[in-house]
């Protein structure tokens, strides 16, 4: 068989990105060292290989605004860091670089070849090893044992992971069951804002697509279904909290007295640490994750636990803007996308939701750890659309 050149990077790429997910998983049931050095080892080779592939690709790039976004936003980190003597070895370099550069190099890749051909089939059952990892993890968290807050926030892969399965699998009933899945391993892991999000990006996405496709009919029959599921699904999670099974519910009743796991009094400590900061760290930041090695809030090695706040006090005024730039060219392709009813919208709405809810409530964009599928997916989306959408100009 064939192997092209320029396909041998993206496929080492997108196999260690999906071992470094699994290795990351393991590590928190049983703490094996071997397992984190194995995670952070291959997302450095995932950093290689797509800087290599930048550089191989580099004459036929098509520079187009997300792309020039994503490397504003590279570049002006990149310099924020360095100025601010914190390049912390290796996580700097990892967390900075990954996850912009993944989304322009699957962006060009999907563009110019069949991403399908080296991806298709290892996403599924990459997913399905998640949520078999994911049960252990549940058990631990819920039991109390283990570093809680990191066990359970790995669960969140199975969650950010499958909008790439969605746009890589073709076999309907693997697409139907990862969904299914992805619900059940959010909801018993009791995370809030990565449930919320879930159901709601799967909501809009099923709208959509059945918005999009077939006659008036077919959608009205496609939205009995929708309806019908979420009753199903309703029904179901309030049998389980009843039971004892899950708590979910009760933590969504309590969110109002705990403020969202303390995440107010977080976000409080550090707005009030940047309002008191000079001029230059207002607008260009205190450096690379400021927020967990200086100021660590309350006095723990922690995130902001919102990446706007994060980026807001990392990188100032200026790095949010550009971040905040990305979001909006994001969400300006996608009603693009769902105005041409182009086939990837319903899977671009739910990726938007993922990112949105998660981007608010935990530590998404500033390291690239659960964002690193979501990156890929991005890429992926904009690179087949942009392909589909001149092929039919061109028509």
């Amino acid at each position: 068989m064939k192997i092209h050149i320029k396909s041998v990077f993206v496929r080492v790429a997108f196999d260690s990105m999906l071992l470094s997910i699994i290795c990351k998983m393991l590590y928190q049931i049983n703490q094996n060292n071997v397992f984190r050095m194995f995670g952070y080892g291959l997302q450095m080779l995932v950093l290689a290989c797509c800087v290599v592939q930048e550089l191989i690709t580099f004459k036929r790039k098509s520079f187009d605004f997300t792309v020039a976004i994503l490397l504003l936003l590279i570049s002006f980190e990149s310099l924020v860091a360095i100025s601010t003597h914190s390049v912390y070895m290796p996580y700097a370099p990892v967390d900075i670089l990954i996850w912009p550069i993944s989304v322009i190099v699957y962006y060009n890749y999907s563009y110019y070849y069949d991403i399908t051909k080296i991806a298709q089939n290892k996403a599924i059952w990459f997913f399905f090893a998640m949520c078999a990892i994911a049960v252990p993890l549940i058990k631990i968290h819920l039991s109390g044992a283990g570093n809680i807050g990191q066990v359970i926030f790995l669960t969140y892969f199975c969650i950010t992971t499958l909008p790439l399965v969605l746009i890589l699998t073709n076999n309907r009933s693997y697409r139907n069951l990862s969904m299914v899945l992805a619900v059940l391993i959010s909801t018993a892991s009791t995370k809030r804002a990565g449930t919320l999000a879930l159901i709601l990006g799967l909501f809009i996405m099923l709208v959509v697509e059945a918005h999009i496709q077939g006659t008036l009919n077919q959608r009205w029959k496609k939205y009995l279904k929708i309806m019908l599921l979420i009753l199903m699904g309703t029904i179901i999670v309030f049998y389980l909290e009843n039971a004892g099974r899950i708590q979910i519910l009760d933590r969504f009743a309590r969110l109002g007295d705990d403020g969202g796991s303390g995440r107010d009094v977080i976000w409080s400590i550090v707005l009030n640490a940047y309002h008191s900061s000079g001029l230059v760290q207002r607008l260009f930041g205190h450096g690379f994750q400021s927020v967990y090695y200086i100021l660590r809030p309350g006095g723990f090695y922690r995130f902001a636990h919102n990446s706007y706040i994060e980026y807001l006090y990392d990188y100032g005024t200026v790095g949010l803007i550009l971040l905040l730039v990305f979001i909006i060219a994001l969400i300006v392709s996608t009603i693009d996308m769902v105005r041409r009813k182009a086939r990837f919208a319903p899977v671009m709405c739910l990726l938007l939701v993922i990112s949105v809810f998660l981007g608010m409530f935990s530590y998404f964009f500033e390291e690239s750890n659960i964002i690193m599928p979501v990156a890929v997916a991005y890429g992926v989306i904009l690179g087949m659309d942009k392909k589909e959408k001149n092929i039919k100009d061109e028509i």
